[in-house]
């Protein structure tokens, strides 16, 4: 049976955003421990964290959503945990290269003042401005967990 409307809400996915967000910031202070760099949470300390950690971070932050959401689970834990997932505007799943460029026009989406996510609650398909730049939608997962 079709959903009348089967796209992910705004709300669902700033849900899924802040459990993925939680999770690389887990994430990130093992990485501190890890290494010993520090792990204090000030925005000036984050700020001026360099070297191996830092680098190892970054890189989490870069491949997370694209990996996850480029794979067969087409959604990071959070996205699943919210039973929603990425696809293409055919419904298939996203390749890498895809995935990637989504994740990058987060920053645009930001611009000016998080614009390019509010769009999410006046477009059709719920999509904000990173999922119109590369041509994909977030989902809601069906009854049965796939």
């Amino acid at each position: 049976m079709q959903q009348l409307h089967p796209y992910g809400s705004g709300f669902k996915r700033f849900l899924a955003f802040v459990i993925d967000s939680l999770l690389l910031g887990a994430i990130g202070a093992g990485v501190d421990l890890a290494f010993g760099a520090s792990a204090r949470l000030a925005v000036e300390s984050l700020g001026q964290q360099t070297g191996f950690p830092a680098f190892i971070k970054l890189g989490f932050h870069l491949f997370y959503w694209p990996l996850f959401e480029s794979s067969a689970w087409q959604a990071t834990p959070g996205k699943r945990l919210c039973r929603l997932y990425v696809t293409d505007l055919a419904e298939n799943r996203l390749t890498f290269a895809r995935a990637f460029v989504r994740n990058i026009a987060k920053l645009i989406s930001l611009l000016p003042l998080g614009f390019g996510f509010l769009m999410v609650a006046v477009t059709v398909r719920n999509q904000c401005l990173h999922d119109k730049i590369a041509g994909t939608l977030v989902m809601k997962r069906q009854n049965t967990l796939q």
